[in-house]
Parts: C-alpha cells; sequence; structure tokens
C-alpha cells in the first residue's frame, strides 16, 4: 500500500487538517521535477543545481511550516492529556476514599448519606426540627431499612467503577490516536524528504530532516509512551485487581480497517436466489387448489411494515459504509463505545440475514395459502421470530448493540422524563420516516385480536369486527398510532428546550413537529368525511385544510433539512455555492443532487390530491402507500449522510476525537472557588436586595457540609486505627487541610453576623 493511502486510511478524522499534507507536497515535487525538464535535458549542471536550490528554499519552508503545525497542535493535545489524567487521577482517589467509607460503615453500622457523608444507620432527621435524629426503626422495619441502603450503596458503588472504567477507557483511546498522530507525521516526513531526494538527485532532504525533524519535540518526547503504560499499570492495579489481560482487553483500541465479511456475500447470493422465487410463486400462484383467490391484500398490509425495517438496517448499513469512507466520525457522534459497535460489514450481515428470513417467511404464506394450511401463522411468526432476536438477552448476536438500540428507543419512547442526547433524536427522525410502521400497527393488532377467522383454513375476513376496527373510530385508533413518531420528536425538543433553556432552535424544532400534528389530524378528518361527500369530494371542507396543512408542514421540514440538519445556505460558503463553507464528500454534485431530491420527494404528497378525486384508485392505496413508504425510506437514506457530516464538521471544529466522560466526585470536597470568590467581598457573605434569600440558603448549605466534614474526620481516625491505613492519612490531609476548615469558620462567623443583621 502507497504512503498516501495508508496516512489517508488511518488519519483521525477530526484532526484531519492537522496531519502532514503528504498528497500536496508530493503534487509540488512532481510539478518543480516537470518544469525542470528543460535544464535536466541542458548539458549544463549550475542552471539545473541552482534551479533546484530555489525549489528546495521553497520547498523546505513549506515543510517548516507543516512542522510548527504538527508540533503547534501535538503540544496542545499533550497538555489537554496531562489535564484529563490529574482529574482521572482525583477521581480514581475520591473513588477509593468511598470505598473505604463504605467497608467501615457496613462494619460499624454505620450510614453513608447522598453525599458521602457519614451517618449513623438506622436514624432519620426530623422534618420538624432539623438536627433531631429520630431512630428509623420506629418508622420502618430494622431489616428492611439495612437491606434497602445496602443495595442502594452497591447500585451506586457499581455505576460509579463502571463510570470510571469508561473514562479511563476513553482516555486511553486518545493517548494511542495522538501515538499513532506522532508516527504517520514522522513517517509522512521520511517519506516524503526520501521522495525529494529521489527526484532531485541529492540528499539535501535527508540532511535537512536530521537537523530539523529528528529533533522536533513530536517526534522526540517519549511523554505519550509514558502516559500510555502509566495507564495501563493504573486501570490494571486498581481497577482490576492485578488482573493484565482482562484490563487490557478492556482497553484494547479497535483495528482501523475492515475486512470484507463472507456472511454478507453469502446472504447476498441467497437473496439473489429467493427474490426470483417469490416473483415467480406470485406470479404462478393466483388461486389456491379450491379455486379461491389468495389474499395478496391481507399479505401486503402484514408484511410490509417489516420489509420496510429491514430495508432501513440495510440501508443504515451503507450508510456507514459512507461515513466510514469519508472519514465521518460516526462512532464518536453517536457516542458509542469504539470498541464494540456494528460495523457497516455487521449491519449487512443482520440485515441480509433477516431478509432472507423474511423472504422465507413469505414464500412459507404464499404455499401455506395455496394448500390452505393456515396461512397467516407465518407473519405472526415472523414478527415473534424479529422480537425474539432483539431481546434475546444471551450474549450472542450482537448484543451489546442490540441492548444499545433498546436503551435509546425506552428514551424515545419515554423522551419527557429522559435527557435527549444526538443518538435519541436522530432515532426519533427514523421513526417519523416510518409512519406507515405506525398505520399498519392497527391492522394487524384487529387482525389478529378481533378477526376470528384468520386461524381458519376459509381465509375469509370476519364481518364482525372489535369497536376500535371498524368506522370511525378505526380512524381515530390510526390517527393516534400516527401521531406517536411526531409526538416524540416534539417532547425531545421541549426536553431539550428545558435543559438548556435556549428557545431556538429547540422551540422553532418543536413547532416543526407540531405541524405534523395538523397534517396527521387533518387527513384523518378527510378520510373520515370521504363517504359524505362521495359525489362532490371537491367540497369537503377537510379537503382544503389537509391541503394547507401539508404545504405548511412540508416547507417547514424542508427548510429545516436544507437550512439547519444539513447546514447549507452558509453565507459563507465562498466557492461552494448554496452549501457550506466545509464539505466532507468528495464532489459537490452529490449535494446539489440531495437538495433537488429532498424537495422533491417532501411535497411527493401532491399526487394524494388526485387519488382523492380518482376512486377508481382506491383499490391500489395500499400499494400505492407502500411505495410512498420505501420513497421515504430512501429520502432519509440520504438524509442521513449529510446529517451526520454536519455533526462531524461541528466535532472537528473542536478536533474532539473521543468522548469526554466527566464523572461526578463521590464525596464532597470544600469547594475553595467559591469561599475565595465570597471572602473576597467587601460586605463578605452579607445579602443584598432580592439574592439575599438565595445566598443565605447557600451559604446554610455550606455550614452544613463544614459539619459533614467533621463528622468524617473523625470517622477516618476511627478508619485508620481499627485496619492501622497509614496511606490514608495523605489523601485525608489532602481533602480537609487547615484552610478549608479555617475558611468554613470565617464563613460561618459572617453568615450568624449578617443573620444578626437581619434580625435588626
Amino acid at each position: 500500500m502507497k504512503f498516501a493511502e495508508h496516512l489517508a486510511a488511518h488519519v483521525t478524522p477530526e484532526w484531519h487538517s492537522q496531519y502532514i499534507r503528504y498528497d500536496e507536497m508530493k503534487d509540488l515535487l512532481y510539478a518543480a521535477v516537470e518544469k525542470a525538464q528543460p535544464f535536466i535535458d541542458d548539458t549544463d549542471n549550475t542552471m539545473r543545481e541552482n534551479y533546484f536550490l530555489r525549489i528546495d528554499e521553497f520547498f523546505f519552508q513549506h515543510c517548516e511550516k507543516e512542522a510548527s503545525k504538527i508540533n503547534t497542535f501535538f503540544a496542545e493535545k499533550l497538555a489537554e492529556a496531562l489535564r484529563r489524567l490529574e482529574t482521572l487521577k482525583t477521581e480514581l482517589r475520591l473513588m477509593t476514599h468511598h470505598e473505604y467509607h463504605r467497608r467501615y460503615a457496613h462494619r460499624n453500622n454505620i450510614g453513608i448519606d447522598e453525599e458521602g457523608g457519614l451517618s449513623p444507620s438506622g436514624t432519620v432527621i426530623d422534618g420538624h426540627q432539623r438536627g433531631t435524629m429520630v431512630p428509623l426503626t420506629r418508622v420502618l422495619p430494622e431489616r428492611f431499612i439495612a437491606h434497602t441502603i445496602e443495595k442502594r450503596q452497591q447500585r451506586t458503588q457499581f455505576r460509579k467503577i463502571h463510570d470510571v472504567k469508561l473514562a479511563f477507557s476513553e482516555f486511553y483511546l486518545m493517548l494511542v490516536l495522538l501515538q499513532n498522530y506522532q508516527t504517520l507525521n514522522f513517517t509522512g516526513f521520511r517519506k516524503i524528504l526520501k521522495k525529494h531526494d529521489k527526484l532531485f538527485q541529492t540528499t539535501r532532504g535527508e540532511e535537512w530532516r536530521k537537523l530539523h525533524i529528528d529533533y522536533t519535540p513530536f517526534y522526540t518526547t517519549k511523554r505519550v509512551d509514558q502516559l500510555i503504560n502509566e495507564v495501563e499499570t493504573m486501570y490494571t492495579d486498581e481497577l482490576e485487581l492485578g488482573n493484565r489481560p482482562k484490563a487490557m482487553k478492556r482497553l484494547r483500541v479497535p483495528p482501523l480497517e475492515e475486512k470484507q465479511s463472507p456472511a454478507v456475500t453469502f446472504r447476498v447470493g441467497m437473496l439473489c436466489l429467493l427474490i426470483p422465487i417469490v416473483i415467480a410463486l406470485g406470479v404462478i400462484f393466483h388461486e389456491n387448489h379450491s379455486k379461491k383467490p389468495i389474499v395478496w391484500r391481507q399479505a401486503l398490509l402484514l408484511y410490509r411494515s417489516t420489509f420496510l425495517v429491514i430495508l432501513h438496517i440495510i440501508l443504515v448499513g451503507f450508510n456507514v459504509y459512507g461515513w466510514s469512507s469519508s472519514g465521518v466520525n460516526h462512532v464518536l457522534i453517536f457516542e458509542i463505545d469504539p470498541r464494540n459497535h456494528l460495523t457497516y460489514q455487521q449491519f449487512l450481515e443482520v440485515g441480509t440475514f433477516l431478509f432472507v428470513l423474511w423472504f422465507l417467511s413469505f414464500i412459507s404464506f404464499i404455499l401455506t395459502s395455496y394448500f390452505d394450511f393456515h396461512p397467516f401463522i407465518q407473519p405472526v411468526g415472523f414478527l415473534i421470530l424479529l422480537i425474539l432476536f432483539l431481546i434475546n438477552p444471551t450474549p450472542t448476536l450482537y448484543h451489546q448493540a442490540r441492548f444499545w438500540f433498546l436503551r435509546t428507543l425506552g428514551r424515545v419512547l419515554l423522551a419527557p422524563w429522559y435527557k435527549v442526547g444526538f443518538a435519541d433524536f436522530w432515532l426519533g427522525d427514523q421513526l417519523t420516516s416510518l409512519e406507515l410502521l405506525f398505520f399498519d400497527l392497527e391492522y394487524f393488532i384487529c387482525f389478529y385480536v378481533f378477526d376470528i377467522n384468520w386461524w381458519s383454513v376459509s381465509n375469509e375476513p370476519t364481518i364482525k369486527r372489535g369497536i376500535f376496527c371498524s368506522n370511525r373510530t378505526q380512524i381515530i385508533f390510526q390517527t393516534i398510532l400516527l401521531l406517536l413518531p411526531s409526538w416524540f420528536r416534539f417532547s425531545q425538543c421541549l426536553r431539550r428546550y428545558r435543559d438548556t433553556k435556549q428557545k431556538f432552535p429547540h422551540l422553532l424544532n418543536a413547532g416543526k413537529y407540531a405541524s405534523g400534528f395538523f397534517v396527521v389530524s387533518a387527513n384523518s378528518l378527510r378520510r373520515a368525511t370521504l363517504l359524505d361527500y362521495e359525489q362532490t369530494p371537491i367540497k369537503n371542507p377537510f379537503f382544503y385544510f389537509w391541503i394547507i396543512a401539508s404545504v405548511i408542514g412540508s416547507s417547514y421540514k424542508l427548510v429545516w433539512d436544507l437550512k439547519m440538519d444539513w447546514g447549507f445556505f452558509d453565507k459563507n460558503a465562498a466557492e461552494n455555492k448554496l452549501l457550506r463553507d466545509q464539505c466532507v464528500y468528495p464532489s459537490k454534485i452529490y449535494y446539489y443532487i440531495a437538495i433537488c431530491e429532498d424537495i422533491l420527494f417532501r411535497y411527493l404528497w401532491v399526487i394524494n390530491i388526485f387519488l382523492h378525486f380518482k376512486t377508481r384508485l382506491a383499490e391500489y392505496a395500499d400499494v400505492i402507500g407502500f411505495i410512498f413508504g420505501l420513497i421515504e425510506i430512501f429520502r432519509r437514506f440520504i438524509w442521513n449522510y449529510f446529517r451526520l457530516e454536519n455533526e462531524h464538521l461541528n466535532n472537528c471544529g473542536q478536533f474532539r476525537a473521543v468522548r469526554d466522560i466527566s464523572i461526578t466526585p463521590i464525596i464532597n470536597s470544600t469547594d475553595y472557588s467559591t469561599l475565595e470568590d465570597m471572602m473576597d467581598k467587601k460586605d463578605g457573605v452579607k445579602n443584598r436586595k432580592k439574592s439575599k434569600r438565595h445566598e443565605l440558603i447557600s451559604n446554610k448549605k455550606t455550614i452544613k457540609k463544614y459539619k459533614q466534614q467533621q463528622s468524617i474526620t473523625t470517622t477516618d481516625n476511627n478508619i485508620m486505627n481499627d485496619d492501622q491505613m497509614q496511606t490514608k492519612t495523605d489523601t485525608l490531609m489532602e481533602l480537609f487541610n487547615t484552610d478549608a476548615i479555617l475558611s468554613s469558620l470565617q464563613l460561618n462567623s459572617n453568615i450568624e453576623q449578617d443573620i444578626g443583621d437581619k434580625n435588626e
């Protein structure tokens, strides 16, 4: 493999602009040699030498700028790594400190409060008189209390250890990327200068490298290697109890290149065989052996949604391939563990596997319909198989990826009560493109719950149906289900506004999904009144209400797609007209095609206006709806490329290549910065105007923390006497030093004085 290809395959995408510009420098050398041809043919070597000397002066200046850029970026990242390591050490020390408290409390029947302080177990604070301790056994049984407290502490401790391990693994990945950055850039300089000497027939390139590159900090420093060894040792000793194989398995860095999966090739080959079989059976079997027509409409309604879901999985696999090949770091954007995530090969493997099962189920439906042998068992059986595949608890079939999806889906369904991340609202957007799935869910429920004849061999639907499956109540049921995707995203936007207090863009984005409520409602009213205006459909008022709502909703979503989600029509786009300043994908024609495609598909619903008047086409409404579903899936497939690209460019602007896992300290320590700021005030902690009550409450909380610290200090002395842990002394001195206690005492005095002034 040529080095240019090797470099492109191994760069960290978010740092792409900070690597050596190998291709540019190589093109410069070839252009110089091409222009030097007249001097090379000339017998006068002096002119040739002078020409190459002038080229070298410019080339080495360019090399020096590149080296300066790399050194600066490397120094910044190394400083960031050192800061993060100190933070991780502090968090690890606090976690260890909390573990000592927990063990001591367990032996001596002492509880640990929510803030990490020690308090006697079996007691509670009286709500009427603060500071009055009431035995908890008066309220609840002692055994129940002890069991509850122990379980809660175990869950909290496990969660903290898991978070610390995750933070160390991400930091280790950052160090490996930084080490890779060193190696690639030095190799790039060595390769390009070697090529320089070969083309110019000189040794000045090697001499310049030995003089300038071999002594640059980004190459000579071994600090990154030391940090990697330090993290490995710390993780092994502190978090895995000396089990180095287990620690290195957790810290391992995934391979940067992917290999072709033979399973995907095999299943694609099976699909190529199964698709013609399905088509042939559909053409041959119009009737079963009893001369009754095969119920193709029911088959379409029962199978089309699962077909769309599986197709969506395969298209996401193609999305992942496009992101990976173009340098869009989707793993970071979705905040997935880079050591355990599905590659595009695995997405395609899952998708093709499910597609093979789908076609086999559909073929079985055709054959059982022909022989009148319970054909409708096949669709529900296939759906149950899909659900079992998804919730399978065994560590097989990509267990971690499946449960990551289930957790994300759970947060989408309960959006108002959970914080929303990128993966959450991305999955919510995917669900909005699967509205047909929610529409068919009504038919699926009604068919298998109320249509009692589905088990029989007659294949004739029953006339008597449930209350929610006939007349206008059926349309109400369908409307509620169709509103769910827009509701999920609407509630997510409201939650984002609650967390960030930013009206723009979250409330504006919520308005976009609220427009979907009006579109669905108006269309349902139009459908509910079709029979009332059967002879004069043009007089249906809800028909015009639906058109107005659809135009507003489609325009709203189109503008948001192009401007907000994709970042197009940027004023600073420069040469990328109508686009943005930076583009990841190789050709601008892709972007313009995507814009046209989005405009076309957003207004494709206009076809339904003509179907409203063409009653003869009503029998094909299910097929047309399926085609619309396929088009929407394809539109979302294109949308995914540019939405992730826009998010990736935001990360590139911050050179963010790994997740920033921050952990809340387990034990509270004195907030020195806050105390110093308060002490520097002219009137100490004296309250002023409207902020008086708020500051007083904060000061009382500080007094409470100080008392808790005194209690912890006393208990720590008992721990050291019992266990003879001399190493605890340094940690306690660091956490509770004399300056903090004196500051708290001074603060207490000021608060009492302030309360006295208030009473006067």
